[in-house]
């Protein structure tokens, strides 16, 4: 058995990394001086296991560092655990980093992850959803940023089929995850106001009108402080329709701030008031949100709110698997402004 004897697991362990290759079951059985099938039993929480081997177990792969491999564990027990992730776009920066924290947080638990992306086909959309549901997942995490997608409106059909968590600030859905982007539009905008601008234009990405949105937080705080609120201007997901927004922005004689619904879309406002011959921050302030890293590169850096979206992905696997608790908690909370306020070039108290 393994017991104290370090220079056995070290000698162990160096031949492991010799091959250079994770170690495998067959590693953790020789380290524990037990059998192939008793290491399996170990993995599967069989009860028929004595507590010397479990404890020998236990330490061999604490020593090797060993994770089993979750497809070959499922062929075994004829058991493959997945969690199926449906979106509308692998191009923007949130999702992405969602998907990295849900592959994190799922495989920790002994999960598979598929991702499939569903198109505004209809018909190529159902076939895709089909596919999804006849492999059976354990269960599905919809990221819905867009209440206008045809995904968006697939989600009472998923939800009847299998367990589900819906990532989205503006889903219409009960079990959805808030982001949290009600605290932040409403403390962005705050710091436009603080700054001394007498009001803040909003560029709005694609949301609808719940509680829940960066819109509904921008427009709250200038209600509070007594200012003028300006007609929303709705924007889609493109940067390059984001120019031609900055460009009638700029013509406007009263605008001094403005606050975009995401860091690319800020990016594409901040080039169309360039083009029109103003200047970022001198003469119109800009503000992004998301925390991409893209707010640091552009040229004046962005002022932008970080959203935690690793840890959001997080939450909803735990979410799906049972923590209720995960829908009502927020990566935006009162007390810790200065972790998600990250103040750029972008901005800056008007011209007197």
């Amino acid at each position: 058995m393994v017991g104290n004897n370090s220079e056995y697991e070290e000698v162990s362990v160096q031949l492991v990394q010799k091959r250079k290759r994770p170690p495998s079951i067959r590693d953790v059985a020789r380290l524990a001086n037990v059998s192939v099938a008793s290491v399996s039993r170990y993995l599967n929480s069989n009860p028929h296991l004595s507590d010397e081997k479990k404890n020998s177990i236990g330490r061999a792969v604490e020593v090797l560092n060993y994770h089993p491999n979750v497809v070959a564990q499922a062929l075994n027990s004829n058991v493959l655990k997945t969690i199926a992730v449906l979106l509308t776009d692998f191009s923007l920066f949130g999702p992405i980093q969602m998907i990295q924290g849900i592959e994190d947080e799922a495989r920790s638990h002994g999960y598979l992850v598929s991702v499939t992306l569903v198109g505004e086909d209809l018909k190529e959309a159902e076939e895709a959803l089909d596919v999804v549901l006849m492999n059976k997942p354990t269960g599905c995490i919809v990221i819905d940023l867009d209440r206008g997608s045809l995904l968006h409106s697939l989600i009472p059909k998923i939800e009847q089929s299998v367990p589900t968590a819906v990532i989205g600030e503006n889903s219409s859905t009960s079990k959805a995850l808030a982001f949290g982007s009600f605290e932040g539009g409403y403390e962005m905008t705050k710091y436009l106001l603080g700054l001394g601008h007498r009001t803040v234009y909003h560029v709005s990405v694609p949301e609808d009108g719940s509680k829940y949105t960066r819109t509904r937080g921008w427009r709250r705080a200038l209600r509070e402080a007594g200012a003028t609120v300006p007609r929303p201007i709705l924007s889609t997901w493109k940067t390059d329709e984001a120019v031609g927004i900055g460009q009638s922005l700029a013509d406007l004689p009263n605008v001094t701030a403005v606050f975009a619904g995401n860091d690319e879309i800020a990016v594409g406002i901040i080039r169309g008031i360039l083009l029109s011959g103003k200047k970022v921050p001198e003469d119109i302030s800009v503000a992004g949100f998301d925390g991409n890293p893209i707010s640091v590169l552009s040229y004046p850096s962005i002022t932008t709110w970080k959203q935690d979206f690793r840890g959001m992905g997080t939450r909803s696997v735990r979410y799906l698997l049972g923590d209720k608790n995960q829908q009502n908690s927020s990566d935006s909370s009162e007390g810790d402004v200065s972790e998600h306020l990250i103040k750029g070039e972008s901005t800056a108290p008007p011209k007197q």
